[in-house]
């Protein structure tokens, strides 16, 4: 007998972390920092048997239920509390689409309801489901980047979801009663007492550290790696892109590939690396080749891409939120022979894991803590409104060769997320899920993102781009397939050649 795993730990904290806190105050009208996924589900599901079926489990999720807390003056960040009025219908969405609907317009459509921000007032997350489309049903995910990270957020995928057509009931939870959100006052209360018991630890950590002089030496030495690394941001140049030269409105676009996993670990294991190594290949070498299509100077640059790193220990499995740090790989940005490129890059990646530069960025995070949440969000949201007022300003100008706070010079090209799902068939209400594609969130002068994943045996890569700055993202995902079919063909051949 299989058991439903449940997300219901109650040690989990009611108060945003600062790095779950600062998908919130980082976000804008022209960059909602929700992430999701587009899920194509075998056979066409009744609406009401969705939301039977999400609702039976919503205990296992109490998150699913509850909306944020902002603490006056933003003296803590943001708690998380019971929505009194909470209604599945209002987060659970019906479209019927019209005759002679496609998995492609249902795509389209999608990618549309995608785009707002989600209503702060009410629990982050919905979930649109699209009937019409013949022997299918497709369903939009769209939750709140502070709920969640890549991780969590599949681990949330993974109670909603079934690993059997017919699996054995979902235990009924207890009624639900929403508990009463603090009053003002007990918020502010509740938020210096968080803050003066953060400060005490922090000390405790400090004074612990100090009496541990190979962990101190260690730390110093990670530090020190990067922020070597990050200094190449003001010091190393960065190919200027298309999809950087000015900021994003609101629309987006999507082009997605699904490769065969085989293939890819055939790859990895004829041509060396990783399996993350052999998706940036693909991804690096597709963007050099559209940037030189683009007739943008490629020989002797260099594109850095922005790699999340999951450092969630295993005792952190079941909890939500965002255990997230960032590795930053240099690459050539001219073409190369697609082989060659995964030499470089598996050498890239290989340094970076030596240094433990992620591991470095996460202690750099921590230190950040101390600042306070009100000049955090102050400054964050008066930069990202000034993004949003540039942007609805410029929406209708031609594209600059460079733009406000582009990375035209300095810092990193596009934003590139591996995260693993599930390598056997799940299913929603006995039926199938045939497709996973993640969808990426853009803001700035990001025009351009990836999300990576895996799902039954199959790799996809899915490309979000902002239209107005890349209006072809098809054609990327278009040299995507073409890269890794000269990377299948030149396994094919070495491993021939080796047998």
């Amino acid at each position: 007998m299989t058991s439903t795993p449940t997300l219901a730990n109650p040690a989990v904290s009611r108060r945003l972390s600062s790095q779950d806190a600062s998908f919130l105050y980082n976000e804008s009208m022209n960059g909602p920092m929700h992430i999701g996924s587009l899920s194509i589900f075998e056979g066409e599901m009744a609406y009401e048997t969705v939301v039977k079926q999400i609702e039976g489990r919503l205990h296992l999720v109490p998150r699913y239920r509850q909306k944020l807390n902002f603490v006056p003056f933003n003296l803590g960040h943001p708690t998380w509390e019971d929505d009194a009025g909470f209604k599945i219908e209002t987060h659970i969405k019906h479209h019927k689409l019209p005759p002679g609907a496609t998995l492609d317009s249902a795509t389209k459509a999608a990618v549309r309801l995608h785009e707002p921000p989600l209503d702060r007032s009410r629990p982050l997350w919905e979930m649109h489901v699209f009937t019409g489309v013949p022997d299918h049903t497709v369903m939009l995910w769209k939750i709140h980047h502070c709920l969640v990270d890549g991780v969590s957020g599949i681990e949330l995928t993974n109670v909603i979801l079934d690993f059997r057509a017919a699996p054995d009931p979902t235990p009924v939870g207890p009624a639900w009663a929403a508990s009463a959100a603090p009053s003002p006052g007990d918020a502010i209360r509740d938020a210096l007492q968080d803050a003066a018991r953060e400060q005490m630890e922090r000390a405790e950590r400090a004074r612990s550290l100090a009496a541990n002089l190979q962990e101190q030496s260690q730390r110093s030495a990670l530090l020190g790696a990067t922020t070597t690394s990050l200094g190449q941001f003001m010091t190393q140049p960065v190919v200027a892109t298309p999809w950087s030269a000015g900021l994003v409105t609101q629309r987006r676009s999507l082009a997605w590939a699904r490769f065969p996993f085989g293939e890819v670990r055939e790859i990895r294991g004829a041509l060396g690396g990783t399996v993350n190594d052999v998706v940036l290949t693909i991804l690096s070498e597709a963007a050099g080749r559209y940037l030189k299509e683009k007739g943008i100077a490629v020989d002797g640059r260099v594109m850095r891409l922005g790699c999340p790193v999951s450092v969630r220990r295993e005792d952190q499995g079941g909890a939500l939120g965002n255990r997230v740090s960032m590795m930053f790989p240099t690459l050539p940005a001219q073409p190369m022979d697609a082989a060659a490129r995964l030499t470089a890059v598996s050498v890239e990646t290989g340094r970076i894991k030596g240094a433990r530069e992620p591991q470095g960025l996460e202690i750099l995070t921590e230190m950040g803590d101390s600042v306070p949440p009100s000049v955090v969000a102050a400054s964050s949201q008066f930069t990202m409104g000034a993004m949003d007022l540039a942007a609805a300003w410029g929406a209708n100008a031609p594209v600059a060769p460079t733009g406000f706070m582009s990375p035209q010079g300095y810092g990193i090209n596009f934003v590139a997320t591996n995260v693993p799902a599930s390598q056997v068939p799940q299913y929603l209400a006995g039926h199938q899920m045939l497709d996973m594609v993640g969808l990426m969130p853009l803001g700035g002068t990001l025009g351009y993102g990836v999300a990576i994943g895996s799902y039954n045996q199959s790799l996809y890569i899915a490309m979000m781009a902002e239209p107005r700055l890349m209006p072809d993202v098809d054609h990327m995902r278009d040299l995507a397939e073409e890269v890794f079919g000269e990377l299948r063909d030149a396994a094919t051949t070495r491993a021939a050649a080796a047998s």
